[in-house]
């Protein structure tokens, strides 16, 4: 028996996952949120043209 005051599992939210496929966030933002827009792009970059760079040590 549930005591009062106390949920039910069936009565809990769902957690939610956009997943992957969605892309960037198009929701309407600040220049904050676009300037870190930015820099996460420009870091995903790099971080993809040194992975594929060969090893020089």
């Amino acid at each position: 028996m549930v005591s009062p005051g106390t949920k039910d599992s069936s009565e809990e939210g769902t957690i939610v996952n956009p997943g992957t496929i969605e892309g960037r966030d198009t929701s309407v933002g600040d220049e904050g949120d676009d300037a870190n827009e930015l820099r996460f792009d420009e870091e995903e970059r790099l971080i993809k043209e040194q992975s594929l760079r060969p090893e020089t040590d």
